[in-house]
């Protein structure tokens, strides 16, 4: 009996004595030896601005690397944010993976919105020159950073504190740390007892525990490791003393190489993606607003030609549709700017109202500006932004479409004084008239019978501006006096005071040219 109770008390301990190693090894990740099937790993590589259109793009890959039979992911955040929208969704998102364990990778930068995914991956992984944190709304005013009011504040940060709140109890982090890095009013101290227990309080319970002489701050931290006035961010070394980090790597293929995981499939961005990044910023944009307006002079005076009209449209699709893809344009924004469009062409074809054009002005403007502006959780971002926490955005649009704007009535002003004269480039604009000369012409004899008035052939002298469309005023023989009409200029641009004659009477429409 004494041996088979020794032979049982042997066999209890030595199970007993596993246990650690298998909670330390599960810890690390899965070991080398796991099945193949649950090595399955791809890499999901998150970089650059967070917006709607790359987290559609990560949605994707997920559902890509799941049809592969991938059981781990490895997401290689480098980013410095984005919208918070955007990353809110990602963030739910992967909390929602419950077949998957998805590592965050963190190659150099996990910052606002990058923090938050990171967060709700179910580990984070550093490299050694890395960092995490600050996902706080900020705003920007005249003066720069400026503070917010305390209710907007809390309106503001409600769902991204929710978030990370969520986040730490599901992963186990301290949420204490992460409110840190959303509320700048947190203040963190990290403590120890005499046995050595440690733990992350805030200033209240730091005052009692320091008062029991019994609590000291963890030596050779700093005190508090975050103020009232920072969001916490912490680096590589930080992220993995303060609980937040189970180790570092120096890239995603060197972890994944480390834990024995069968990368099946590596998911970096492609030239597309990348292109969409790059059109998407605001120089770009600038460029590209530049590039349709001075193509909508081109076409209003010398229609015909194509060449502006397709390259035109290729920049209204590409302003617009850029926008529309990453989440900063909303459909409301893309209707503005066209009735806008529409009512600038009535003011051109028939000047002299001033309404349509001021109005179509001012629409096309704001709704240009919007599309950098992007949407926000806690307002109303289906209809007008939230006036403090988007100023940054708005400025950002105003300084971008003011700019564009202003080196386009520049261009303007050069290509109708220059133009003309400069060889190859002056076919652009029709600086000669089609057909001979009209002989025989006089204001008091038209030409022709025609009972039309103006009829063919009458000449007079242009009022405004023809772009194509404009003013222009005849000889009426029956009152012996002039008479103003609106007309057409078949030969582009036309300035006021030019002669011009009239070659054809379509309806309501009088075609004119320059006299020869």
């Amino acid at each position: 009996m004494r041996g088979k109770l020794t032979i049982v008390i042997f066999g209890v301990w030595a199970v007993l004595a596993c246990v650690p190693g298998r909670m330390v090894r599960a810890a690390e990740g899965p070991p080398a030896t796991a099945p193949a099937e649950d090595r399955k790993t791809a890499i999901i590589t998150l970089e650059g601005e967070i917006d709607e259109y790359n987290r559609d793009q990560l949605f994707q890959r997920f559902d890509n690397a799941r049809a592969m039979g991938a059981k781990v992911i490895i997401l290689n955040i480098d980013t410095y944010g984005g919208l918070v929208t955007a990353g809110l969704e990602i963030s739910r998102y992967i909390k929602r993976q419950d077949d998957l364990h998805v590592v965050a990778f963190v190659k150099d930068k996990a910052i606002s919105a990058g923090a938050m995914i990171a967060m709700a991956c179910d580990e984070i992984v550093v490299s050694s020159s890395s960092s995490l944190g600050d996902c706080a709304p900020i705003i920007f005013g005249p003066n720069g950073l400026e503070g917010m009011p305390a209710a907007e504040r809390a309106k503001a940060e409600s769902p991204v504190l929710l978030d990370f709140d969520e986040s730490a109890h599901r992963n186990h982090h301290d949420p204490l740390l992460a409110a840190a890095m959303v509320d700048v009013t947190r203040v963190v101290y990290w403590v120890q007892d005499d046995a050595g227990n440690r733990k992350f309080v805030d200033q209240k319970e730091y005052d009692q525990l320091t008062a029991t002489k019994k609590w000291i701050s963890v030596p050779g931290e700093k005190t508090p490791i975050d103020g009232p006035d920072t969001l916490l961010v912490v680096d590589s070394d930080q992220a993995i003393r303060y609980g937040l980090a189970t180790g570092n790597a120096s890239s995603a293929q060197s972890l994944a190489n480390r834990r024995g995981y069968q990368v099946v499939a590596d998911f970096t961005p492609n030239m597309g993606e990348k292109l969409v990044e790059f059109l998407s910023g605001a120089v770009v944009r600038g460029i590209l607003i530049i590039i349709f307006l001075q193509c909508l002079w081109v076409v209003l005076h010398a229609p015909g030609h194509g060449v502006a009209e397709i390259v035109g449209l290729a920049a209204l699709g590409l302003m617009l549709g850029v926008p529309l893809l990453t989440g900063y344009a909303q459909w409301w924004e893309i209707l503005l700017i066209f009735v806008g469009l529409g009512l600038v062409a009535v003011e051109i074809l028939l000047p002299g109202h001033f309404f349509p054009g001021i109005t179509g002005g001012i629409l096309l403007f704001f709704g240009l500006v919007m599309t950098f502006v992007p949407s926000q959780p806690g307002g109303l971002p289906n209809i007008l932004p939230h006036p403090q926490l988007l100023w940054a955005a708005m400025q950002r649009g105003i300084i971008v479409v003011l700019g564009a704007m202003s080196v386009s009535i520049f261009l303007w002003f050069w290509l109708s004084r220059f133009l003309p004269k400069v060889p190859f480039l002056n076919k652009i604009i029709l600086t000669e008239t089609s057909g001979g000369p009209v002989r025989g012409a006089i204001p008091s004899a038209p030409a022709t019978a025609s009972s039309a008035w103006p009829p063919l052939g009458a000449i007079g002298r242009a009022l405004s501006e023809l772009r194509p469309g404009g003013s222009a005023e005849f000889f009426d023989p029956a009152t012996a006096d002039t008479r103003i009409t609106s007309v057409i200029s078949e030969s582009g641009y036309i300035s006021p005071g030019i002669e011009i004659v009239v070659r054809k009477v379509d309806g309501p429409s009088v075609i004119v040219r320059k006299r020869a």
